[in-house]
C-alpha cells in the first residue's frame, strides 16, 4: 500500500495577516496544521503549540485558539492512533507553534530535526529569541531535554518518504515529500505557508511570508513546487476538514 498523508487541524492563531503573505493588510486567522504519514512507519510532522492560553501570553501578537476536538491526542484518536503508535515525529522548523505537546510521545518515538536548525534554535541571534523561546530569555523551549536526532540534508525516513532542507523561514527549515498513489505530496509547511503565496496559474512563488532570508526562502518554495504533484502548505484552512472560528477582525 502506498503512503497516505492526512492533514489535521491543531488550533488556530490569530495574527497580522503580513506574517503570512507579505504586504498584506488586517488580521487573519491561520490554522495550525499537524499531518499524519501513514508509510512503512507511522510518521506525524509537526506538533502544534502549547496551552492556548499560556501562548498567547508568550506571544502577545498571536492569539491562539484550540478546541477540544482539536487537541492533538484527539486528533491522532480520530485517526484511530494514541501517541504510542507514532514511529517518529519531523519537526519542520522549532518556532514555538510547531513543536510542543511531546508529553504523550515515549523514549521509543524519534524526533527529527535539521542539524543546522537545531543548532540555531539552541543559540539564536536576540531578534530570533522570541519565536525559539530561547533560554537567552529564561523560557524553556518545549523540546529541550528531548532526544532530538539531527539529520544532514536530503534524508529518506522510511521508504517513499524523505525529508529535503528548505531554508528561508528558518535557518533550518524542512519539508518532507511523500511519494502517494497519486504522486508526490509536499508537506511545505512553512516553506509555503498558503496557496496565496503562490501563483497557481503561474505555478511560480510570488509572494513570501515571515522570512530570516527571503533568497532562501524563494529557492525553498521553488524547489517544493518542483517536486510536489500535491502541495500542502503550513497555515491553509483549504487543506483541511475545518474552518476558520471567525476570530480575525
Amino acid at each position: 500500500m502506498a503512503p497516505r498523508v492526512t492533514p489535521k487541524c491543531c488550533g488556530s492563531l490569530t495574527m497580522d495577516a503580513d506574517v503570512l503573505i507579505a504586504g498584506a493588510s488586517g488580521t487573519v486567522e491561520a490554522p495550525s496544521t499537524v499531518y499524519l504519514i501513514e508509510a512503512d512507519e507511522t510518521i506525524l510532522v509537526d506538533t502544534g503549540f502549547g496551552d492556548p492560553a499560556e501562548m498567547t501570553d508568550k506571544h502577545p501578537d498571536f492569539e491562539c485558539s484550540r478546541t477540544r476536538e482539536q487537541a492533538l491526542e484527539t486528533v491522532l484518536d480520530s485517526e484511530g492512533y494514541v501517541p504510542s503508535d507514532i514511529d517518529s515525529i519531523v519537526f519542520t522548523h522549532l518556532d514555538w507553534d510547531h513543536c510542543y505537546n511531546l508529553s504523550p510521545f515515549d523514549a521509543e518515538t524519534t524526533f527529527y530535526v535539521q542539524r543546522r536548525e537545531l543548532e540555531y534554535a539552541i543559540d539564536p541571534y536576540p531578534i530570533h529569541a522570541v519565536r525559539y523561546e530561547a533560554t537567552s530569555l529564561e523560557r524553556t523551549p518545549p523540546w529541550l531535554g528531548r532526544d532530538l536526532k539531527a539529520i544532514e540534508g536530503e534524508t529518506r525516513l522510511c521508504e517513499g518518504v524523505v525529508a529535503f532542507p528548505t531554508p528561508g523561514h528558518t535557518v533550518g527549515h524542512q519539508s518532507v515529500a511523500v511519494r502517494t498513489a497519486r504522486g508526490t505530496t509536499v508537506i511545505a509547511a512553512d516553506a509555503i505557508p498558503t496557496f496565496e503565496n503562490v501563483d497557481r496559474d503561474e505555478w511560480a512563488p510570488v509572494r513570501r511570508g515571515l522570512a530570516m532570508n527571503d533568497i532562501e526562502w524563494w529557492e525553498s518554495a521553488c524547489d517544493v513546487l518542483a517536486r510536489g504533484e500535491t502541495i500542502l502548505p503550513g497555515h491553509e484552512w483549504e487543506i483541511l476538514d475545518a474552518e476558520p472560528g471567525g476570530r480575525a477582525g
